[in-house]
């Protein structure tokens, strides 16, 4: 018997793990396989059933294995990831959730003495779903918030603690917005922490010792940030990067590239491969793989973007069509007569499935050869066999209508 779910989320780091099970709530979980080499928790999410599970290293290798081992166990309409990844900083600021479309493993290919030519395999993303992660606004999860005064004189700060020119930084419209630039460059000039030298705003030595306090203060990150959600490339590489030359060389053939990271392209390779309906990867920028990256924001990018998945499943996946219903009630069908049914719909339960109601993603995972039983199953499980009669004459099998009927 399988123990199917609607969706599979696989978080590479115990912190991510943690954060995932900490945003629908620790105490909904239950686990399963504790002794297995996959084990996993399970819970309810927005009316889906989900499973989550980790590996027990990052990367593709450490990913690969577990997620195939419980796709292939837990039959799920959706695989799925959150967690944390280098952002492109020409493109992103820490905070910020990258949607992967397309995803695929940037290392692929040839090198040819101090020459690299790649060569990857790119799996993209159903048009549908990425429409929805365009049009989905983050505003009303927890981890969201708009920026006070404070926040964003704390934010300019450490742009030009950084080097970095906050007129054309891409979250500057979050933390400055229309018409709030000049009255708050103002004021901090006023409070003596930036003064005009040489035709632009710098830090004062007053300014400075403001950035390094914050820094200093705020070691555990953020618990809200402005940050937005944006949909592009993904991609995936065997090592964690330090280097901040690596965006520039792999926009000569993406030239989109969002995010980088290192078990994407093998989530969505196993759901190619598995023939896995959908796919779908959400991930925090915790920093732009620079010499200036730290651990300051990772935190808060694996919490955002269990919320940012978590909410777009819920809105790409019917819960209505593949959410558990309540207990079902014997419905005192006697077995030789559902075993006629089961049976005899071996032509017709493509049409049935239609008429019920059944989303393909759920139809895609019936065993084959085994369909009308697992639509039988599918309706009992949400006590929903009362409405066998009526579907199966409205799609001419009377026959089989009248059969139920006396049992329902």
């Amino acid at each position: 018997m399988y123990d199917r779910v609607d969706v599979l989320v696989v978080a590479a780091l115990p912190q991510e793990y943690d954060a995932a099970k900490k945003v629908v709530g620790a105490s909904a979980w239950q686990e399963h396989g504790r002794d297995s080499s996959a084990p996993y928790s399970r819970a309810i999410v927005g009316g889906l059933t989900v499973a989550l599970a980790r590996p027990t290293q990052m990367g593709g290798r450490g990913t690969g294995p577990i997620a195939t081992s419980l796709t292939d166990r837990l039959r799920p309409a959706c695989l799925a990831m959150c967690g944390v990844c280098a952002g492109n900083p020409g493109a992103t600021a820490p905070g910020d959730v990258v949607v992967a479309a397309p995803a695929y493993q940037w290392d692929e290919g040839k090198h040819t003495g101090a020459a690299f030519r790649a060569d990857p395999q790119q799996y993209p993303q159903e048009n549908r779903w990425i429409r929805t992660a365009q049009d989905f606004r983050p505003d009303a999860l927890p981890s969201h918030g708009e920026a006070s005064d404070e926040e964003a004189a704390a934010w300019y700060l450490e742009r030009l603690h950084q080097g970095q020119d906050p007129r054309t930084h891409p979250a500057r419209r979050r933390y400055f917005p229309e018409p709030t630039w000049g009255t708050r460059l103002n004021d901090l000039a006023t409070r003596g922490f930036i003064s005009w030298r040489d035709g632009a705003w710098a830090l004062t030595a007053s300014g400075r010792e403001r950035v390094q306090r914050t820094l200093y203060d705020e070691v555990d990150g953020p618990r809200r940030l402005p940050y937005a959600v944006f949909t592009g490339p993904m991609a995936s590489g065997n090592a964690v990067m330090s280097d901040a030359g690596i965006w520039s060389r792999l926009e000569v053939s993406q030239r989109k590239l969002l995010a980088l990271d290192l078990e994407a392209a093998t989530i969505a390779t196993v759901a190619h491969e598995r023939e896995v309906p959908h796919w779908l990867v959400a991930k925090g920028v915790m920093d732009h793989a620079d010499l200036e990256k730290d651990d300051r924001f990772k935190a808060f990018a694996a919490t955002a973007s269990a919320e940012v998945l978590f909410a777009l499943l819920g809105t790409l996946l019917s819960p209505a069509a593949s959410a558990p219903g309540p207990a079902p009630v014997a419905a005192g069908v006697p077995g030789p007569v559902k075993l006629d049914v089961v049976r005899r719909l071996t032509y017709d339960w493509q049409d049935l499935a239609d008429l019920v109601g059944l989303p393909a993603y759920v139809t895609r995972r019936f065993r084959p050869g085994d369909e009308p039983r697992e639509l039988w199953a599918w309706l009992e499980a949400r006590n929903r066999l009362a409405d066998l009669p009526g579907a199966l004459a409205d799609i001419g099998r009377t026959d089989l209508a009248d059969l139920l009927r006396p049992h329902l």
